[in-house]
C-alpha cells in the first residue's frame, strides 16, 4: 500500500515550489527587464506594479449597470468628464478601508470627475450597509455575477477603473488605493 506524504510535508513541497516559480520568474528576462516579476518588500509576493493588466485599456465603457434602488445606469452617461469606477465588497478589507478617502477625493472634486462604486457582494443588503458606515455618497451600482468586474479585466479586490472624458479607459488598477495616489492618478487623466 502506498502511502501519501504528511499534510505538513505537503505544504513544504507546495511553498518550496511556488517559492522556486517566483524566483525563477523574477530572476528571469533580459536586460530591459521585459517579463520580470519584482518582489515585493514583504516576500514572496509580486509587487502590485508588475501584477497589474492592461486588457481593458482603450476600450470603451458602454455597459448597463444595476443600481442600487432596481433600475439600471450606463457609464456612458459620464461621457464628457473623466470617471472612477471602483470595485468592493463588504469581505475585502482593503475595500472598506479605500472607501472613506475615495468619498474624500470625490468630495474634494466636486463635479470635475465623476466617481461609480460597484459592489460585487451577492448580497444587495451587504452592500448597502456597507456603503452606509463608509459614508460614501458618489453614485453606486451592484454587481453580484461579477461580469462587470471580468469585463475591465479585474483580477483581485479592489479595482478601480479610470476612464477619460471621451469615455474610453485610460487605466485599470487592482490594489489599495490611498487618496494621494487617487489624486495623482486622477490628475493624469486631466
Amino acid at each position: 500500500m502506498r502511502t501519501l506524504p504528511h499534510p505538513t510535508s505537503r505544504r513544504r513541497l507546495a511553498a518550496t515550489l511556488a517559492a522556486v516559480a517566483l524566483t525563477t520568474a523574477a530572476c528571469g528576462g533580459s536586460d530591459d527587464e521585459a517579463g520580470v516579476i519584482h518582489l515585493s518588500e514583504g516576500g514572496l509576493t509580486p509587487a502590485v506594479e508588475d501584477v497589474q493588466t492592461d486588457a481593458a485599456v482603450d476600450s470603451d465603457v458602454d455597459f448597463e449597470y444595476a443600481t442600487f434602488d432596481g433600475g439600471a445606469d450606463n457609464f456612458t452617461s459620464y461621457a464628457g468628464t473623466p470617471l472612477v469606477i471602483n470595485f468592493f465588497a463588504r469581505t475585502c478589507p482593503a475595500c472598506v478601508s479605500e472607501m472613506p478617502e475615495f468619498e474624500e477625493v470625490s468630495t474634494a472634486l466636486g463635479d470635475a470627475v465623476n466617481f461609480v462604486g460597484i459592489s460585487t457582494d451577492p448580497r444587495l443588503e451587504d452592500a448597502e450597509v456597507l456603503v452606509e458606515e463608509t459614508g460614501v455618497t458618489y453614485d453606486v451600482g451592484w454587481d453580484p455575477q461579477g461580469d462587470l468586474f471580468a469585463e475591465f479585466g479585474g483580477f483581485a479586490m479592489p479595482t478601480t477603473v479610470f476612464v477619460s472624458s471621451d469615455g474610453t479607459v485610460a487605466e485599470v488598477w487592482s490594489g489599495v488605493l490611498t487618496a494621494a495616489d487617487l489624486t495623482a492618478k486622477i490628475q493624469e487623466l486631466t
